[in-house]
C-alpha cells in the first residue's frame, strides 16, 4: 500500500511539473458569436448527411412531421414540407413520419418520404425533384409514388430500398381481414420500379405463404440480379392454422426463415425451421431460432409441446455466404438465450467479432433485466468463448464498443460483485479484444489543474465511463454522452464519466474525458458531461454542454487534441442535443442540433440548430463588431506531425499481434493549425509480433480460467452433446487455449505448442498426456526443486549475485517464473497484466 501511494505521489508530482512546463494555450482569437441557421416549430428528431459522388446534401426531421434540407452544408435550410402534395391537393402540413435514404456505404441519391393515409413521396435526386404521391391532382400518372396499401391497408414497417438497386422496394402493409378477426396478418409488397407499381408476395406465393412476420433484401451476390428479381429472406407463416397456433407468443415454433430468389413465384427455399428474427449485417446473416425446434414438430404429444412452449429456449444460427448455408453459434452457457446483439466491426472479414447475449437467469436476484454476457468468436465464427460476464446491457444495446482504427481495443462496462445494481458499474479496458481485462488509470488532475483525490482509498481510484445504454434509453434532457471514436483520429477517445469506486449518473458528478493513446493514459478535459464531435480528419475536436445541466450559449473547440480549448458564442442560450460533422470526419462544418426551451409562443420546446464552418467563421474588431474572416494556419506535413506507435500495457507493446505506428497532429500550441481539405492521412506502418500466451490467447469454447492468472479448466456445467455437438470430435490445443481471432502474431506453437487432443463428451479437459512422460516430468521437477533451492540459499547468503551477468539473471528469473506456474503457484501480476472478467470470486463464475 505504501509503494503504490508513493508512485501515485510520484506521478502526480510528474504530471503537475509537465503540466507547468508546457507552453501556455493562446489567447482567445476573438470570434463572432453564431447565429441559428433555422428555428423549427418543433424539436428535430433526425438528421442526415448524405454525401454521393454527385452531391452533398442534409436533412432534418422535426417531431412534428416537418422535412428540411440543406444543399450548402447547413449554412441555410429550406422547409421541403410544402412541396410534398397531398391527394387532395392541398400541400402537406406536417405529414413526415420517416425518411428512408441510402446507408453510408451506399452511393445512389434515392430517397423515401414515408408519410401517413397512404401518402410517401420520393427522389432520386435527393430531393432535389420530388415524385408526389398517385392520386394527387395534376400529377403525372406513369410518374408517382402509388399507396403499397391500395387506400385498404397501411404501412406497417419502413420501406426498404435494395442496397444495390435502389428501385426496388419492400414493405410490410397490413391485410384487410374481417372487423372482428383478433389476428393481424402482413403482406409483403415489393416495386421495381420506385414505388410506382406494387406486387403483392403473398398472392404470388398462392398457399405456401399465409403471411409474412419480418424481411429484408439478401446480400447481393454477383448473378443474383441477372433476371432482374433480387434474394429476398424473410420470416413467415406458411398456413393459417400456424398462425392462429402461435400469435401470442413472443417466440413460435410455427414461424420459418425463407429465401426466394424469384420472389415466391417457386416454392421457397425454408433455409431455417423456427427462425424467429434475422438480421443481415456486413453481407452475413444471423438468425435467432428456436432449439427444440425438432423435436417440437417431430411430436405429436400436446403435453409435451405445451412443455416445450413453456421453457422456450433460442440459439443464433449464422451464414456467412449470404444466407445459402448455415452454423450454429455456440455460446457455452448452460442458461437459457433470449436475445442477441451482434458487433461486426471489421467488415472485410466474416461473420461477427462478437455476440452479447440476453441470458435466462436462474434467480430473481440475478434477473434484473441489464445483465448480458460478451462472448469473442473464433476463426470458425461457430465456437464463442465467453469474454466477459454481466456486461451491462438493456434491450438490444450493450455497453461495449471498439476504439476506431486500432483493432483489439476495446471498453465494455460491467456490474462487479453480487449487488446487481446499477450502482456497481465498473468500465473496463482490454488490449487483447477481450482475453483479459483490466480497469483504467484515472488522471491525476482535473481540468481546473487541482489533485483528483480518490476518497475511498486505492480500490476507489478508478476512471468509470458511460456506455451506449445510457445513451439510447434516455432523452435529450437526461442522456450523458457515451464512449466515442472515430476512424479519422486513430487512438482518440472522448466520453462522460466520473473518477471514483463505480460509475455516477448523477450529472453534477460526471465530467468530460479524453485519451490520444488508446485508452493507456486520460485527461479530463472539461467540468461536467458535455457531448462531442470529430471534424477536419480528427484535426478538430468540437464539444458543447450536454443538456442534463441545462441550457448553454457556449461551445467549445480544440485544435490540438484536446489540450488548449477555444470558446464559440451563440447569440441564445440552448439546450445541446447532439453535435454533428460528415460521416467520415473529414470536413470543417459541424451542426449544433438543440432546442429553445423557455420564451417560444406555444410552450413546448423548438427546435434550433447552429452551423460552425470553420471556413467561414468571422473575428471581431475592438468595438465587437465582426470585421475580418478568420484564417487559422493549415498544417505542414513537416513539422506539424508526428509518429505515435499504439501501444498496450504488454512488456512488447504489441496489441492482437501487431506494432502500428501512425501519423497524428502534434499536441504545439504555437500552430494550432487546421489540416489541409486534401489531407489524407497515411496508412499506418505495421509489424508483426510473434504470438504470446499472456496476450494473444483465450480460452477455448467451453473452457474458462477460473482464476485470473489461473490455466483454462473445463466448464463444469456446460453439456457439449446440448450446448454445441459440433465439439465433440474436434482438435485443439492441449493447453485448452486458442489464438484470439484477428490477432496477427506469428508462430502460434510458441503460444499454443505443439500438443492437440481430440474433444469428447466426458473430457475433464486436460487433454491426452502419457503416463511416463508426467512421472518423468516430476522425477525432473523434483532434481530441479532441491538443487535449485540449495542453489537460491547460496546466492543470497553470499550475495553471489554481484558477479552474475544482468541477462543471465533475467533467464534465471524467467526460468523460476515458469515453474511456479507448471507447478500451480503464481507470482504477482508482471507489468501491465489485467484480470479478466473483472474481480470475480471462484463461486461468482
Amino acid at each position: 500500500m505504501k509503494v503504490a501511494l508513493a508512485a501515485r505521489v510520484a506521478l502526480l508530482a510528474a504530471a503537475i511539473y509537465a503540466v507547468a512546463a508546457q507552453p501556455q494555450c493562446p489567447a482567445p482569437v476573438g470570434l463572432a458569436p453564431l447565429t441559428p441557421a433555422v428555428t423549427m416549430p418543433t424539436v428535430q428528431d433526425s438528421l442526415e448527411w448524405i454525401t454521393t459522388s454527385g452531391q452533398s446534401k442534409l436533412f432534418a426531421t422535426t417531431e412534428g412531421g416537418k422535412l428540411y434540407s440543406s444543399k450548402n452544408s447547413g449554412a441555410s435550410w429550406y422547409d421541403e414540407t410544402p412541396d410534398l402534395m397531398t391527394k387532395d391537393g392541398s400541400k402537406s402540413s406536417d405529414k413526415v413520419l420517416a425518411l428512408i435514404t441510402s446507408g453510408e456505404d451506399e452511393s445512389h441519391e434515392n430517397m423515401i418520404v414515408q408519410g401517413f393515409d397512404g401518402e410517401h413521396w420520393a427522389s432520386r435526386d435527393l430531393g432535389n425533384t420530388w415524385i408526389q404521391p398517385c392520386g394527387v391532382v395534376g400529377v403525372d400518372p406513369n410518374n408517382c409514388f402509388a399507396d403499397p396499401g391500395n387506400g385498404v391497408a397501411f404501412a406497417y414497417t419502413f420501406f426498404k430500398m435494395h442496397p444495390k438497386l435502389p428501385d426496388h422496394v419492400l414493405v410490410l402493409v397490413e391485410r384487410d381481414l374481417e372487423p372482428e378477426s383478433e389476428f393481424l396478418a402482413l403482406d409483403l409488397m415489393y416495386s421495381a420500379d420506385f414505388g410506382k407499381t406494387w406486387q403483392n408476395l403473398t398472392e404470388t406465393a398462392g398457399d405456401r405463404v399465409w403471411g409474412f412476420v419480418d424481411f429484408d433484401f439478401a446480400p447481393p451476390v454477383p448473378g443474383d440480379m441477372d433476371d432482374g428479381m433480387p434474394g429476398i429472406m424473410a420470416t413467415v407463416y406458411e398456413t393459417e392454422e400456424d398462425m392462429k397456433n402461435g400469435y401470442y407468443d413472443s417466440w413460435d415454433y410455427n414461424v420459418h426463415f425463407v429465401y426466394t430468389t424469384d420472389l415466391f413465384k417457386t416454392a421457397h427455399q425454408r433455409m431455417v425451421m423456427c427462425g424467429n428474427s434475422f438480421e443481415v449485417l456486413n453481407g452475413d446473416v444471423y438468425v435467432a431460432q428456436l432449439r427444440d425446434c425438432l423435436v417440437y414438430h417431430a411430436t405429436t404429444d400436446d403435453e409435451a409441446r405445451a412443455a416445450m412452449e413453456e421453457n422456450t429456449d433460442i440459439v443464433l444460427q449464422i451464414s456467412t455466404d449470404a444466407g445459402k448455408t448455415f452454423t450454429q453459434a455456440c455460446v457455452p452457457s448452460s442458461l437459457g438465450q433470449r436475445g442477441y446483439t451482434v458487433y461486426d466491426w471489421n467488415k472485410e472479414a466474416p461473420g461477427p467479432d462478437f455476440l452479447s447475449v440476453d441470458h435466462t437467469e436462474v434467480s430473481a436476484a440475478r434477473n434484473v433485466g441489464f445483465l448480458g454476457n460478451l462472448y469473442s468468436a473464433d476463426v470458425h465464427m461457430q465456437f464463442f468463448s465467453l469474454n466477459m460476464r454481466d456486461n451491462v446491457r438493456i434491450g438490444g444495446s450493450a455497453d461495449f464498443t471498439n476504439v476506431a482504427a486500432i483493432p483489439g481495443v476495446y471498453l465494455a462496462n460491467q456490474v462487479v460483485g453480487h449487488a446487481m445494481t446499477m450502482d456497481a458499474v465498473k468500465t473496463r479496458i482490454t488490449y487483447n479484444a477481450g482475453g483479459v481485462w483490466q480497469g483504467i488509470r484515472p488522471p491525476l488532475l482535473g481540468a481546473d489543474g487541482k489533485r483528483i483525490n480518490c476518497q475511498d482509498g486505492p480500490d476507489s481510484c478508478e476512471l468509470h465511463l458511460h456506455g451506449e445504454t445510457h445513451w439510447m434509453r434516455g432523452t435529450w434532457k437526461t442522456r450523458l454522452g457515451s464512449v466515442y471514436t472515430h476512424e479519422s483520429a486513430p487512438g482518440v477517445i472522448l466520453a462522460t464519466g466520473n473518477v471514483g469506486k463505480s460509475l455516477a449518473f448523477d450529472p453534477t458528478s460526471v465530467n468530460t474525458y479524453l485519451s490520444r493513446d488508446a485508452g493507456l493514459t486520460w485527461e479530463e478535459i472539461v467540468k461536467g458531461p458535455h457531448i462531442y464531435e470529430f471534424g477536419n480528419n480528427g484535426g478538430l475536436i468540437v464539444i458543447g454542454k450536454m443538456s442534463s445541466l441545462g441550457p448553454t450559449d457556449v461551445v467549445q473547440f480544440s485544435r490540438d487534441l484536446g489540450r488548449c480549448w477555444e470558446e464559440l458564442k451563440l447569440s441564445q442560450r440552448i439546450s445541446i442535443h447532439n453535435i454533428r460533422a460528415d460521416p467520415h470526419g473529414k470536413g470543417d462544418v459541424f451542426i449544433i442540433r438543440g432546442s429553445i426551451d423557455d420564451g417560444t409562443a406555444d410552450g413546448d420546446p423548438d427546435g434550433v440548430m447552429y452551423t460552425i464552418d470553420f471556413n467561414n467563421l468571422m473575428q471581431v474588431d475592438s468595438t465587437g463588431k465582426p470585421t475580418y474572416a478568420w484564417a487559422p494556419p493549415r498544417c505542414e506535413p513537416t513539422k506539424d506531425y508526428e509518429q505515435w506507435a499504439a501501444t498496450s500495457p504488454n512488456p512488447d507493446k504489441c496489441i492482437l499481434g501487431r506494432n502500428a505506428t501512425f501519423t497524428r497532429r502534434m499536441r504545439d500550441p504555437t500552430s494550432l493549425c487546421l489540416n489541409r481539405q486534401d489531407y489524407v492521412r497515411p496508412e499506418p506502418e505495421t509489424k508483426a509480433c510473434e504470438c504470446s500466451e499472456q496476450y494473444d490467447t483465450e480460452c477455448e469454447f467451453g473452457w474458462e480460467r477460473p482464476n485470473p492468472l489461473g490455466m483454462c479448466e473445463r466448464m463444469k456445467t456446460i453439456d457439449f452433446v446440448r450446448e454445441c455437438p459440433a465439439m465433440e470430435g474436434r482438435e485443439i490445443s492441449a493447453t485448452n487455449m486458442r489464438i484470439i481471432a484477428g490477432s496477427s502474431c506469428v508462430d502460434e506453437s510458441g503460444a499454443l505448442g505443439r500438443d492437440k487432443y481430440r474433444v469428447d463428451g466426458g473430457d475433464d479437459g486436460k487433454g491426452r498426456r502419457g503416463g511416463h512422460g508426467v512421472l518423468a516430468f516430476f522425477l525432473w521437477m523434483f532434481f530441479i526443486v532441491v538443487f535449485g533451492g540449495v542453489g537460491y540459499w547460496a546466492y543470497n547468503q553470499y550475495d553471489l549475485g554481484q558477479y552474475v551477468p544482468m541477462e543471465v539473471k533475467q533467464c534465471v528469473n524467467g526460468a523460476w517464473d515458469k515453474i511456479n506456474e507448471l507447478m500451480g503457484r503464481r507470482t504477482a501480476a508482471p507489468a501491465g497484466y489485467f484480470e479478466p472478467l473483472g474481480d470475480f470470486d471462484a463461486d461468482e463464475l
